[in-house]
């Protein structure tokens, strides 16, 4: 697999030359994408948002030494070390690195199911996720390969933490899923994924409460965490088992379905949400019980709003789709009715109210894409969720937040990333402008610093154009 790559990137791309590699260790795969590497390198005027929360501050200078930020401070006053690599980011923003807490490398949704393992980890990175979970492999030993290239520089991308198959209940729903029907069985199957290389499992909606106790229960005594897009197990059932993740909030959590039998997926679940009050004591009772248990939440806006009729296909993302897969996701777009599942404007709003109360009460949100095939892509769905988690009520600070250092938090990476300050490693995004004001300014990706090494956005996204639904 990582030879597969490294032929075919070689094939793709012109291969450039880097002033300074030599001292970073950059290697021939990581080579044409990166521009500015260096033993310090120092980035001057910038407008900071650091992923705290905290108000962003301008005309700051950061120091890199290696992979890790040394200094941060106002540019008037920060002493600059003889001999660094000086950028200029004057009318520029730095942000973290994103934390993608629902990311894939296979394009789903479509009649030809496709690995991304070439322009997945491409886009990714181009767009700014500097950390990506996969939440759920269609081949995963593609996956763990394509994971190991990216480690060893073989093909530029985000930092990965590996899923693997889906684990699932009840009748085969998909190829890609790994049925459990006993807790012997679930058992088995984490330790020998845990074996493997995966880092968290994910469960996908038909299981039942004994099967996915058992599996959280020993997913956590292998050193693993739990993830699901639950259906017959509610929310708050999860919780209390002390799952860790759910995906996608309010919309998959079928505690809210009138008449839910247990151990069963309501088939009306993803939609019967739409006529449900956020604001009754019920939710409220609920999101109290999720919070008191310590369970995180992952929000998708972005990929539901791809199932709403009033909603554009982004025609950024048009460009990187092979000719054969965008007449289909233009297709399925025109006649969303046959893509299985319709969002009205009344869903969104609700899910976006339950983000809100769910932090309001005390809960830990990160974010994710779950690329799909409404044309939702990997990098380019996570800046959407930027938008929309503003356009939610999120000061964009706070977006901003639950994009990166809350998703650090979840996967208990925060000491290391997740925020810029002093300490952690230079994992970065750089944004022409000021999408604090303007949040549309988010997808205006100049420089993506992993490790403290500067990839060029526009190289990245060059050499995935149409390659989605072919690699």
């Amino acid at each position: 697999m990582r030879r597969h790559i490294a032929r075919e990137i070689a094939a793709l791309l012109l291969v450039g030359s880097v002033a300074n590699a030599q001292t970073r260790s950059v290697t021939a795969g990581m080579a044409p994408f990166v521009s500015v590497v260096g033993p310090v390198v120092v980035l001057t005027h910038a407008r900071v948002v650091d992923g705290t929360g905290a108000p962003a501050r301008s005309d700051q200078t950061i120091v890199i030494s290696g992979p890790q930020i040394t200094t941060i401070g106002p540019s008037a006053t920060t002493k600059i070390p003889v001999g660094a690599q000086v950028v200029d980011l004057t009318g520029q923003t730095v942000l973290p690195g994103q934390v993608g807490l629902h990311e894939h490398t296979y394009f789903g949704g479509v009649k030809r199911l496709t690995q991304m393992s070439v322009s997945g980890p491409l886009l990714y990175l181009a767009y700014g996720v500097t950390t990506a979970m996969t939440a759920g492999s269609q081949l995963p030993y593609h996956e763990l390969n394509m994971k190991g290239a990216v480690d060893a520089g073989v093909l530029p991308g985000p930092h990965f933490l590996i899923t693997g198959p889906y684990l699932n209940g009840g009748p085969p729903r998909n190829a890609m899923s790994r049925n459990v029907s006993s807790t012997d069985e679930t058992r088995r199957v984490i330790g020998y994924w845990a074996a493997e290389g995966a880092s968290w499992i994910k469960f996908l909606g038909a299981e039942s409460r004994e099967v996915l106790g058992a599996g959280i229960k020993e997913a956590h005594a292998k050193g693993l965490k739990v993830t699901g897009h639950l259906c017959s197990v509610t929310f708050t059932e999860a919780a209390a088992l002390g799952i860790d993740l759910l995906q996608h909030g309010f919309i998959t959590n079928s505690d809210y379905v009138v008449g839910k039998k247990p151990d069963v997926c309501p088939p009306e679940n993803m939609r019967a949400q739409a006529d449900v009050d956020v604001e009754s004591a019920a939710v409220q009772s609920s999101i109290r019980s999720i919070v008191a248990s310590g369970a995180a939440v992952v929000s998708t806006l972005g990929v539901y709003e791809t199932f709403m009729p009033e909603h554009p296909l982004e025609t950024r993302a048009l460009e990187f789709l092979a000719p054969d897969t965008k007449l289909e996701v233009e297709t399925t777009h025109a006649d969303l009715a046959k893509a299985g599942l319709l969002v009205p404007p009344r869903l969104l709003k609700k899910m976006m109210k339950w983000e809100r109360d769910f932090v309001a009460a005390g809960g830990l949100l990160g974010a994710g894409c779950d690329p799909w095939g409404t044309g939702f892509l990997p990098g380019i769905g996570n800046l959407r969720n930027y938008e929309l988690l503003v356009a939610a009520g999120f000061a964009p600070e706070m977006a901003v937040r639950i994009m990166t250092l809350n998703g650090a938090r979840i996967l208990g990476i925060d000491a290391r990333t997740g925020s810029v300050a002093v300490g952690k490693t230079a994992d970065l995004m750089v944004v022409r402008g000021d999408p604090v004001t303007t949040p549309s300014a988010i997808y205006d990706v100049v420089t993506v610093f992993k490790d403290g090494i500067g990839f060029d956005s526009e190289r990245l996204r060059k050499a995935a154009k149409g390659r989605v639904g072919v690699d």
